[in-house]
């Protein structure tokens, strides 16, 4: 959680291994983090799947829908054409991703649709860990809606779900622990609703007075 700048894209890349840190550490369930192999970082890769910032550039321009959703299970040899097509017309459900927009390619789409085949192809390896760069920027509410109940449903399920956001309602009702960074240093940390009880930083009560009320 953080203002724009505050560090939050950089710490998700640190946690994808996109970075590298240059002090401090990282680990995942326990292990310490480092540098993998590329093979060995292929085989990991299905667990953790990402949704970017920018949906539109991170899209293969020259693919159509179906080719974007088909892909990781073509990577990964799951299941036949046939049905890796069916697996594909069935996420696109999911996500609220129009079926005849699968013909088109990202140039044709609004950013509301790229966001949407974002989500669908992190899914479609159905992944321990889901990292999500402000997923809903591009949202419509009624869409937003509809997606925020698939992401909780998938942390129902098990799915665990990292999110970088400066969207403290959101945060409320998707995180269950949230880390409030400011110019890259963390500021607080701990229960979301403890923290959004307690304000135990000024600058997260400045980020809560600053969220625009309805009604």
């Amino acid at each position: 959680m953080g203002e724009s700048g505050a560090g939050k894209s950089t710490l998700l890349n640190l946690v994808l291994g996109l970075l590298e840190p240059t002090e401090g550490w990282i680990t995942q369930a326990g292990e310490p983090w480092s540098p993998l192999p590329e093979r060995e970082r292929r085989r990991c890769r299905p667990r953790i799947q990402a949704v970017f910032q920018d949906p539109q550039a991170s899209l293969p321009p020259h693919r159509t829908g179906w080719e974007i959703l088909m892909e990781p299970l073509e990577i990964w040899r799951r299941g036949t054409r046939p049905e890796r097509q069916a697996a594909a017309a069935h996420m696109a459900a999911q996500v609220k991703f129009p079926e005849a927009a699968l013909n088109q390619r990202p140039a044709a789409w609004s950013g509301g649709l790229a966001q949407r085949l974002c989500l669908g192809r992190a899914l479609m390896l159905k992944p321990a860990l889901l990292v999500l760069d402000e997923p809903f920027s591009a949202l419509d509410p009624t869409l937003a809606g509809h997606l925020l109940d698939l992401l909780l449903a998938l942390k129902a399920q098990g799915t665990a779900l990292l999110c970088a956001s400066h969207d403290l309602p959101l945060v409320r009702i998707l995180c269950a622990h949230m880390l409030v960074l400011r110019e890259g240093v963390p500021v607080c940390q701990g229960p979301v609703g403890q923290l959004l009880s307690e304000f135990p930083h000024p600058h997260l009560q400045a980020l809560w007075e600053a969220v625009p009320e309805l009604g």
